[in-house]
């Protein structure tokens, strides 16, 4: 046994007895890693003159900062950037620094046009009803070439939602609802202090359904005095509105959260939280449901199933890049020839993103210059969330097998029965899949570490040629 293995295996034996972390953001690197950069302006204007020539694809980002205030705050496990609501007037402002962000952007992604369109947050359903209508007309002086017949998205949670309100979206263009349940049980729902019934809950499915929009019911497990019962009891009632999406992922517990400080001894164990996937994994499939990504599940009598792409699911290698437009947004970029990409970060408090703005500069607050190898990496981290990656696509595009590229960190977690391959595709096993996270730590494990010593040796005293690194601590990691 190599060295390399011994490491890995290692590492597997370890994190293998812990909670699993879904990534926010499925990428690669860590944004822990990302630097204070100058805006990357004629990174974006090659990609947008290779754009016309290449296969790319092009998705659209929207992030609205603001959630109602809860006690324990930020629902209490929250690790996204978020600041208080305080009133409609503060929405106003902020559409208005959207627009000049806009103009900003526009000379440079000028014919761009979104395959999709996703608003998150925050809670965008904040908005008043009058209000979505010069949200949309803001993306379309961008992007004037988005129809009402494109997806766009909105994401919000179900005390907000109205029937006033869901006629407002989808009279302004908005064709799909995403909504952030979390529980139903209303005993466990309070842990996060919000104001949300179940009524809440199947009322909003059931307007959806009315009016014709498409909607997707996230849902939390490994909640703190949450069982298999329970969880199973919520999924139930859930599956029952006939809904055609569930997002189902486990809690992620960290940072100064309430959870993470005063619930840890309430939280169901490792062995549970698995025991919850693969019950609920097989209870979705016995009902109908297609499981797309490890914490997604559609169902399969969907005409349009397969339709929709999950954020940060690729199941193709073509180029695939993201604008993030507004507070926290994340975008990515891919080189001319891509074989190599930029990923950077919107300001993740309001003040910085509006004084940016203020001064006639991009809003930009940190981010990362993939080379060739990140690149790779970053693309197959994507492609994992799909459950399996295509050898031979990642050869054409490539140059290089991906199986013999990280032939030791494969080989061990197929010893553990994690993956299995054929010459075709590299499939992650059911058990696999519960462990993503964990897979894609393995295969990152010696470039993570490299990248972490050079980091650091960059911010040693003397060295002051380059940016400092950002360390960011999991609760602004990323969008919504």
């Amino acid at each position: 046994m190599d060295s390399d293995q011994h490491d890995v295996r290692l590492l597997l034996n370890e994190q293998m007895q812990l909670r699993q972390v879904n990534k926010i953001l499925h990428g690669f690197p860590s944004p822990r890693l990302w630097r204070k950069m100058v805006a990357p302006v004629s990174d974006i204007v090659e990609s947008n003159h290779a754009a016309h020539n290449e296969d790319r694809e092009f998705h659209l980002y929207v992030g609205v900062p603001y959630c109602i205030p809860t006690n324990p705050g930020k629902c209490g496990y929250c690790l996204f950037p978020v600041e208080d609501f305080a009133g409609s007037r503060q929405i106003d402002d902020y559409l208005g620094y959207l627009e000049r962000e806009g103009q900003i952007y526009r000379p440079l992604l000028e014919g761009r046009v979104p395959q999709s369109v996703y608003i998150g947050g925050g809670t965008p359903n904040l908005l008043k009803a009058d209000q979505y209508g010069r949200l949309v007309a803001i993306i379309r002086t961008v992007f004037p070439n988005v129809t009402d017949s494109d997806c766009i998205t909105l994401e919000g949670i179900p005390p907000l939602f109205s029937r006033e309100k869901l006629l407002a979206m989808k009279d302004v263009g908005i064709r799909r609802i995403s909504m952030g349940v979390q529980q139903l049980n209303s005993e466990l729902n309070a842990f996060s202090g919000r104001k949300q019934t179940v009524e809440h809950t199947l009322d909003a499915i059931e307007w959806c359904q009315e009016f014709g929009l498409a909607c997707n019911a996230d849902l939390i497990f490994g909640w703190p005095r949450q069982t298999v019962s329970l969880m199973l009891a919520d999924l139930e009632r859930l599956v029952a509105t006939g809904v055609d999406h569930i997002t189902h992922y486990e809690l992620n517990v960290g940072g100064a959260t309430d959870f993470a400080l005063h619930r840890r001894d309430e939280l169901p164990s490792p062995a549970v939280c698995r025991e919850m996937y693969h019950a609920s994994r097989d209870f979705l499939a016995a009902n109908g449901y297609r499981q797309r990504t490890p914490y997604d599940f559609e169902k399969t009598c969907d005409d349009k199933a397969g339709e929709f792409v999950y954020e940060e699911c690729e199941r193709d290698w073509h180029c695939h890049e993201t604008f993030g437009w507004g507070f926290a947004g994340v975008s990515n970029f891919q080189s001319s020839d891509a074989s190599t990409s930029l990923t950077y970060v919107n300001a993740r408090r309001v003040k910085d993103y509006v004084g940016r703005l203020s001064r006639d500069e991009m809003p930009i607050e940190c981010g990362f210059r993939r080379d060739a190898v990140d690149h790779r990496l970053d693309q197959l981290f994507r492609h994992l969330q799909g459950m399996w990656v295509d050898r031979r696509g990642y050869q054409s595009r490539f140059g290089a097998d991906v199986l013999e590229e990280h032939r030791a960190s494969w080989d061990a977690l197929r010893e553990r029965g994690l993956v299995d391959w054929s010459e075709d595709r590299i499939s992650l096993t059911p058990e696999g899949v519960y462990y993503t996270p964990l897979v894609q730590t393995v295969l990152a494990f010696q470039r993570n570490a490299l990248l972490r010593e050079r980091a650091y040796r960059d911010l040693a005293p003397g060295n002051a040629s380059r940016p400092g690194l950002v360390v960011l601590d999991s609760s602004s990691a990323g969008v919504a």
